[in-house]
């Protein structure tokens, strides 16, 4: 088990050992959620990075990934 300590404006640090299990990268999305009793956290990949390179699409901005991103996030929270 990892432990880590909520400070005084309620942030934590993800334990070393959780970021490289997960594969934790900066701009990876936590969700959120409460089941019987016990905190259940899912990791969404970075879409951008994920998108990167994947596709040549000079109509496809960093904007409209992020704003898809977004949508992507609402309908994981909303499950």
């Amino acid at each position: 088990m990892e432990l880590s300590k909520v400070s005084k404006k309620y942030l934590t640090s993800v334990p070393a050992g959780i970021r490289k299990a997960l594969g934790l990268e900066v701009g990876d999305i936590l969700a959120w959620k409460v089941e019987n009793n016990k905190v259940i956290i899912e990791v969404i990949k970075n879409p951008a990075k994920a998108l990167r390179g994947k596709y040549d699409d000079s109509s496809l901005t960093y904007e409209s990934v992020e704003e898809k991103a977004d949508e992507l996030i609402m309908q994981e929270i909303g499950k």
